[in-house]
Order: structure tokens, then C-alpha cells, then sequence
């Protein structure tokens, strides 16, 4: 006499079959939340340039990645402090007068990053550069009215970690010059006459 078939309940075979979707299912949850984790990056920084804070030009910049390869940034701020100088005549120093300095700067800025990863890495630059100062004496008598517009071309390197942003750069800049006044500023990194120049520094910040 043949033995009799035994037939497994189906609610034991339907039970295995969920518990083996379920444990598909988080697999390729977790997988696809490693993939999301590993490919996350800066895609939005906020900057600032330390370096223009010793001569009275506070700037600071915003930039935001429009795709895997390019971003755009806009850097402005204001100019502004005093500083003391001595009125001569006929070479003879006559007093001490207080100057105040205000005005404005704008740089807006095109980049490209060839490594995939906009706003972090290696990147190639184009940006335009307008400044515009004022500087009166203690009755705001109009001493020097100077601005300064021209474009640049860099190269630089923005280091990401854990949120903080470091930005260097360094390139040839081309800018027109022209001042009317009285006084005559002295020349420096900053205020140089001179249209052909480089353009490098350094910003800091944070991204997300």
C-alpha cells in the first residue's frame, strides 16, 4: 500500500515567502541608502574672505552647484575704517587729518569642476570684479573717489571636511582703474594702478 503524499500547509509556505521579500526588501533599502550616503556631497557654501578684513574690506560669498560640473558664486561686501595721514605744505607736515573710507565690492563668478563633484575639488574659473570707494576727512569733504572693474581667470582647490569649506585660488586679472580727488592713496596689493596683476587668496566657510 502506497504511503500517503503529506501536503505542507500553505500558510507556511506563504509565511516563508514573505519573510524572504521582507529581507529583499531591506537589503536593497540598505543598499540604496549606502549608494545615497557614499554619492552625498556640498552642493551650497558660504564663504568669507579673511584676508580683506585687515584692510577694511568685509566679503563674503555664496555658491551653489548647478549640476555635477558647474556651480556659480556671487562674493560682495562693503568697504569701510579710518585711517590718519598728514597734510603737507610745501613739504612742511602742517597737521593730522582723519580719513574714512566706505564703499562696496562685487565679484560674480562662473565655475567649472572637471573632477565631477561641484563646489569640492580642483575647479577652473571665470569671474568679473567691480569695486567702487569713496574716502572723505572729518567734514566729509570728498578726498578720493576710486573704482576699480576688470575680470580674472583661475585656478584653485576647495577642501571639504565635515561641513568646513577652505578655498584657495590664483590666476591673471585685468582691471581699469580710474580715480578723481585730491588725495593720492597709496599703493598696495589691494589698490595697485596697475591693469595687469594676479589675482589669489583664500576663503573659508561652510557648505551643506
Amino acid at each position: 500500500m502506497a504511503p500517503e503524499p503529506v501536503l505542507k500547509p500553505r500558510s507556511c509556505i506563504l509565511n516563508l515567502s514573505m519573510q524572504t521579500m521582507n529581507k529583499i526588501v531591506l537589503a536593497a533599502c540598505a543598499a540604496l541608502l549606502s549608494l545615497t550616503m557614499s554619492a552625498q556631497q556640498n552642493t551650497h557654501a558660504v564663504k568669507a574672505n579673511p584676508l580683506g578684513f585687515f584692510v577694511g574690506q568685509y566679503q563674503f560669498g555664496y555658491e551653489h552647484a548647478l549640476n555635477d560640473n558647474f556651480s556659480v558664486q556671487l562674493s560682495a561686501g562693503f568697504i569701510g575704517g579710518t585711517s590718519e595721514g598728514t597734510l603737507t605744505v610745501d613739504s612742511v607736515e602742517v597737521a593730522s587729518e582723519t580719513y574714512k573710507k566706505t564703499g562696496f565690492i562685487a565679484i560674480p563668478e562662473v565655475r567649472w569642476y572637471p573632477g565631477g563633484s561641484a563646489c569640492e575639488g580642483f575647479y577652473v574659473a571665470a569671474l568679473g570684479r567691480f569695486r567702487s570707494a569713496t574716502t572723505v576727512d572729518d567734514s566729509d569733504n570728498v578726498l578720493l573717489e576710486r573704482s576699480a572693474n576688470g575680470a580674472a581667470f583661475v585656478l584653485g582647490y576647495q577642501k571639504a571636511n565635515d561641513g568646513y569649506m577652505v578655498d584657495f585660488f590664483i590666476g591673471p586679472q585685468y582691471k581699469t582703474v580710474s580715480s578723481a580727488g585730491t588725495l593720492e592713496e597709496a599703493s598696495s596689493f589691494f589698490t595697485s594702478d596697475n591693469p595687469m596683476g594676479v589675482r589669489l587668496g583664500v576663503n573659508i566657510g561652510f557648505g551643506w
